[in-house]
């Protein structure tokens, strides 16, 4: 136990320092007992250790002074002092410059000796512990953290072994901090952990804790000793740079591309999912082996005609080093071999040497079968344009031409075609006639000046020497500014056209000639077809006048009230003369005021004869507020009478048929006069052909009562229509006329044109 004691004691440097004094006084006490300086060289080699030879020399020459003074001194009984004191100063010199020797310190530790540091210069949070895990001290830095002085750690302290630090601990890495300094405190292992702190402003912060346990020669722990560093920006710059790789490594992922990495040599190193899932082939990073096998997928699923290529070119840009590009074919994972753009560029080091190779592959078979399907349309665009049976050529926005499809070089020659294309002015003058080259160019200089279409016709010489007639339109082609990038022209072949006009010309001038004559017929014939019945009624007057003056006595009042409808009879028939020949001539007559309900009526009278002798009944239905116009009463009256004579006809075939003729006059939604003629005779059989000329289903009938009708009633601007009745009911004849100023002559009103084409 004393034993123990006393090594305690020599291991601390106070107890070694008092060791060393007390050998030098025992050196000194056995110089003076035994009468030999030697033992003076103990004092020599403790004052060097205690002044750590700062003072050898001075301590060397007092320690001799006083030898010498010894061995001259009348307790010396020993031999020649001299003899002697030189041998202890030779001796004591040497152990003195022996000792300096190894006590020699280094510039290092001479100004460590100088600068002597302290728990407040260590770096970051200093710490230290009892081997069983209480606090020995926390340097400043860290109390000045966690915002506690240096009593309320001690205080703190003093609870367990764990308040001090656990208290301050984030709670999500509290339990996993507990586990693990338990096992050390329990194993003795060093503490490496990174958990967050509270920072005395209430923020956690994280922080790197680095513990060792500081262990005797029996390898007990006497202590544990640890530095905390702040490691909160570090971990933030690991999170963003784990952030970036992730976000990297999605882009990577859903990039619609194929990318891929490889070793400088060209192995493999690295590809993205999609390249996987294309594929259908996976690369385990570092594995060389797997590298080896994806490379040989890759190469079997190049397509056979690509494969020589593709490893050409591929060997080429990894031994001379240079860019890779080339398009080949490659088996997806379902089998199916599309087109691929393969790119690849190497990563160099400062020194020029190649670090990484970086590739990409973009799946491009839509594109290159659209490229493809267009090229194919371009071909077939250019063969419909060789082919197409017209001159089709292109001008620059200046006006200059530079394209002539096939049709247009084999029209006029390959020559001519190569001389305007180069802009030959001399065959640009031949090419146009002569006639027409003026109005051409100027044509053509319009259009471009003012950059809108044109449509011209001309004649052009053909490579035989023949000009035909041409029709020509350009038309410009603009961007989505506005501005013409180039002009489209086409020339259609129109001479045998223009020829077959001309001719057509003559012929009709040939026609109108003999349809001016077939006129005339067709005026007698009308002339005499309406003329019949008021020159009837004339006949039948002048015999009834002859009888009543051959009576006895002479009837003069009869006589002369016959007289008088035969002057009225010959009026009517020089009327229906002069409204005929306005149907064919160029005569306009001027419109009056007429209410149609009015002339129903008066030729309604003016027909009471007929229509008793043929025992027909007519209805009136006339709306009585019908509007007046303005109209030719005479022709009017004529048509009316033709269409109510033509419905008495009509029903003299039919015996069981009412006799009955309704008439009604209506103003229609289109806001014209309506007036219908209504029979129930047999019907209409052909509606469309009843108002062309000498058309007719009568026996006897000339047909050209309706046609009459038709061209006067659209000499009013009207309508004349016909329709059959249901079930053979008899049919309907209406004509419409629209509704017109009343006053006679009104000049704000067309006057009646006589139409002949009607007729």
């Amino acid at each position: 136990m004393n034993l123990a004691k006393a090594r305690e004691v020599i291991s601390t440097p106070s107890g070694r320092r008092a060791l060393v004094v007390a050998i030098g006084a025992i050196g000194v006490v056995f110089t003076f007992v035994f009468s030999d300086p030697t033992g003076m060289l103990a004092p020599v080699a403790a004052t060097c250790i205690i002044a750590k030879c700062r003072f050898a020399l001075p301590t060397l020459f007092a320690i001799s002074l006083a030898t010498a003074s010894f061995l001259y001194s009348p307790f010396y009984e020993g031999v020649d002092p001299t003899e002697r004191f030189l041998g202890f100063f030779v001796g004591a010199a040497s152990l003195a410059i022996l000792l300096k020797l190894a006590n020699a310190k280094t510039l290092f530790d001479r100004v460590y000796q100088t600068v002597q540091p302290n728990v407040e210069d260590i770096p970051g949070f200093g710490w230290s512990a009892y081997p069983d895990g209480r606090l020995r001290f926390l340097n400043p830095k860290a109390l000045d953290y966690v915002g506690l002085t240096a009593e309320e750690m001690s205080e703190l302290a003093k609870l367990d072994d764990h308040s001090w630090w656990s208290k301050f601990i984030h709670p999500d890495d509290l339990e996993g901090c507990f586990e693990r300094w338990r096992h050390s405190m329990r194993t003795g292992e060093p503490i490496f952990e990174e958990q967050r702190v509270r920072r005395h402003d209430g923020t956690y912060r994280w922080l790197r804790d680095s513990a060792i346990a500081s262990r005797d020669e029996h390898g007990n722990i006497v202590a544990w000793f640890a530095t905390t560093v702040d490691i909160n920006d570090q971990r933030r710059a690991e999170d963003a740079l784990r952030k970036s790789e992730r976000q990297l490594q999605q882009l990577t992922d859903t990039v619609p591309a194929l990318i891929w990495c490889a070793t400088p040599d060209g192995h493999p190193s690295y590809i993205n999912a999609r390249l996987q899932e294309w594929t259908g082939v996976s690369l385990a990073s570092g594995d060389m082996h797997a590298s080896k096998e994806f490379t040989k997928a890759i190469l079997d699923a190049v397509h056979p005609d690509d494969r020589a290529n593709w490893l050409n070119s591929l060997e080429e840009a990894r031994i001379l080093g240079r860019a890779f590009a080339l398009r080949y074919r490659q088996r997806r994972h379902d089998g199916v071999y599309r087109w691929i753009d393969g790119k690849a560029e190497p990563l160099r080091d400062c020194d020029g040497n190649i670090i990484q190779w970086y590739g990409v592959c973009l799946d491009i078979h839509e594109q290159v079968e659209a490229t493809e399907a267009m090229k194919r349309s371009e071909d077939e665009l250019r063969l419909l344009i060789d082919t197409v049976p017209s001159l089709i050529w292109l001008m620059t926005p200046e006006g200059v031409p530079y394209y002539f499809n096939k049709r247009f070089v084999d029209w006029s020659g390959p020559s001519a075609s190569i001389a305007l294309l180069n802009g030959d002015q001399q065959t640009l003058n031949g090419f146009v006639h002569p006639d027409d080259r003026k109005a051409v160019e100027a044509a053509i200089k319009h259009t471009i000046a003012v950059g809108k279409p044109l449509s011209h016709r001309g004649r052009l010489l053909r490579k035989d020497g023949q000009y035909r007639w041409m029709q020509s339109r350009i038309e410009p082609l603009r961007d989505e500014h506005g501005n013409i990038v180039r002009w489209y022209g086409v020339n259609l072949d129109i001479d045998d056209e223009v020829r077959a006009q001309e001719a057509l010309r003559r012929s009709d001038e040939r026609l109108s000639r003999a349809l001016r004559a077939a006129s005339l017929s067709e005026l007698s014939v009308s002339i005499a077809h309406e003329l019949n019945q008021p020159l009837q009624a004339l006949v039948a007057n002048a015999h009834a006048f002859k009888r009543w003056l051959q009576a006895e006595p002479p009837n003069v009042e009869r006589a002369n009230r016959t007289a008088e409808w035969i002057v009225r009879d010959a009026d009517a028939a020089a009327q229906v003369v002069s409204r005929i020949r306005a149907l064919f001539g160029k005569a306009v007559f001027p419109r009056h005021k007429v209410d149609i309900n009015i002339l129903v009526r008066d030729v309604c009278d003016m027909l009471a004869d007929k229509l008793f002798t043929q025992k027909v009944k007519v209805e009136l239905d006339l709306d009585p507020e019908l509007p007046t116009t303005s109209a030719d009463r005479i022709q009017l009256e004529q048509v009316l009478m033709n269409l109510i004579r033509n419905a008495v006809e009509a029903m003299q075939d039919g015996a069981s048929a009412p006799h009955l003729v309704n008439i009604s006059t209506r103003v229609s939604r289109s806001n014209m006069i309506e007036v219908e003629v209504r029979d129930h005779g047999t019907g209409i059989v052909d509606p469309d052909k009843i108002f062309e000329p000498f058309f007719t289903t009568k026996q006897d009938g000339m047909g050209m009562g309706l046609a009459i009708c038709h061209s006067i009633i659209e000499a009013h601007q009207g309508m004349l229509r016909a329709e059959s009745l249901a079930d053979g009911n008899g049919a309907a004849l209406t004509f419409s006329l629209p509704i017109r100023p009343s006053e006679a002559n009104d000049p704000g009103n067309l006057p009646i044109k006589a139409n002949s084409e009607a007729a």
